[in-house]
């Protein structure tokens, strides 16, 4: 059997072309001085324009009254414009980091941003009736079966036959016959049918499914870390979409867009859109499968503000090796953050939603925290970036910084194991190349995160 191994990383080495500066990075472990500074309120702003009405929970709601969704009435600051220019190299972990930057940077005027304190529960009344109004309309809900009927094996098989056709490998022949005889075992067994027990409509987590009415079902599940729904006439676990390079806006894409920004809408979640990549139709070994559609990705928005879910790129893990496992004990904690994404396909159907970790805003901390001046940031970006990526030796690397953005991101809270800070951060989105022909699989990358209030380096 051919095996295709992918490397993941390249090598990314820089050799110093200006001493790295010797300023230790500044960082926050949830020792408490972070608290003081988010205490120190900034002077009262009234230029702020609400982007978003206040989420109100009726009578009958069985959320206790402190806790909201959102922040009520989420607040937008009103911006100006930094347009940041600028190129030096920098010394990195045993080679040269060649930066360049070109962002307009968007600065709330009045220099200040929220505080929020966060915490995380499963779906109240009020919000399970929505999800299931919006995922299944009219249709009766069941709780969920996993259990596999007939024509899921009978499709499974199906499968099979097409991918053994495909290849003239002997032993991946040999392997498909084998997964042949066991569907084939079980299939005799399977029921016709799954279950269909009523939902008691019960408080707090569920697993459920509905009818569509020719034979399949979609399926809606919702706890305190996620929720996701799936409307595919196979199991929910076989899903797996391949996603694509970007290509330019069409009628499908946008259709997909306002596909995803009803369903937003309808839940009543304020998001930002992050990005829209295509999918391809197709078959993979052993019974995973996608659609020809799109991969719909947003942030959700706090204080007008999203909370992103960027990936954040180091560099190569051989150079952090060398240079004694990097700095990765020198960041301030980071915890999982929100993020949301749909499958849609090209004919507009949703096929997938997923929502991970959703937050409960359960207290705002500071409306107005005083930010950093942005000169401070842009001093912190310079002097601590040659100490965060790591390059191997004989490969320079080069960063285009083409977005800086504040952003919420999730901070610990000194001696709270169940709650978090949702607090403002300055993001810097990077195109990396190292010269090598893996550079394509880190176009778009977080390159580092400041938090704006104590300019600590966030993970």
């Amino acid at each position: 059997m051919k095996r295709i191994a992918i490397l993941l990383l390249a090598a990314l080495l820089l050799a110093a072309c200006q001493p790295t500066p010797q300023t230790e990075i500044v960082v926050n472990k949830a020792d408490g001085r972070l608290e003081d500074i988010i205490a120190a309120t900034a002077e009262p702003q009234s230029e702020t324009v609400a982007i978003a009405p206040e989420t109100n929970r009726t009578p009958e709601s069985e959320s206790p009254a402190p806790v909201e969704a959102k922040p009520s009435a989420p607040l937008a600051p009103r911006m100006r414009t930094v347009d940041w220019s600028d190129s030096f190299s920098v010394a990195a972990a045993m080679d040269r980091l060649d930066v360049t930057i070109d962002a307009s940077v968007e600065i709330p005027e009045s220099e200040t941003a929220p505080v929020y304190r966060i915490g995380f529960a499963p779906p109240y009344a009020d919000e399970a009736t929505r999800l299931l109004r919006v995922f299944f309309g009219e249709r009766q809900a069941y709780c969920a079966s996993h259990e596999k009927t007939k024509s899921y094996y009978k499709a499974q098989m199906a499968r099979y036959l097409a991918e053994q056709e495909k290849t003239s490998e002997t032993y991946e022949r040999e392997q498909y016959d084998l997964l042949l005889n066991q569907a084939n075992k079980v299939y005799a067994n399977a029921p016709d049918d799954p279950p269909l027990v009523p939902w008691d409509g019960a408080a707090g987590a569920f697993d459920l499914m509905a009818e569509n009415g020719d034979g399949t079902f979609r399926y809606l599940k919702a706890s305190e870390r996620s929720i996701y729904y799936l409307n595919a006439p196979e199991d929910p676990n076989i899903l797996s979409p391949v996603v694509k390079k970007p290509v330019p806006e069409n009628d499908a894409e946008q259709a997909a867009v306002e596909t995803a920004q009803a369903v937003l809408d309808a839940l009543t979640i304020d998001a930002t859109l992050m990005s829209v990549n295509p999918t391809e139709s197709a078959v993979r070994a052993f019974g995973t499968y996608t659609v020809d559609g799109f991969i719909v990705s947003y942030a959700p928005n706090y204080g007008g503000l999203p909370a992103t879910d960027l990936y954040r790129y180091h560099g190569s893990d051989s150079a952090a090796e060398a240079a004694g496992g990097g700095s990765s004990a020198d960041y301030s904690i980071r915890y999982e953050p929100e993020s949301i994404e749909f499958l849609i396909s090209k004919s507009g159907e949703l096929v997938r939603f997923k929502y991970m970790r959703p937050s409960r805003v359960l207290n705002t901390e500071n409306e107005a925290a005083k930010l950093l001046p942005f000169e401070d940031v842009q001093a912190l970006f310079k002097s601590d970036i040659g100490k965060v990526m790591f390059v191997d030796k004989g490969y320079p690397m080069q960063l285009t910084v083409h977005t800086v953005r504040l952003t919420m991101q999730r901070y610990p809270i000194k001696d709270n194991e169940t709650e978090l800070y949702l607090l403002p951060a300055w993001e810097f989105v990077a195109s990396v190349n190292d010269g090598t022909a893996f550079a394509d699989r880190h176009k778009t990358v977080c390159v580092l995160r400041i938090n704006a209030l104590d300019g600590s380096i966030m993970r």
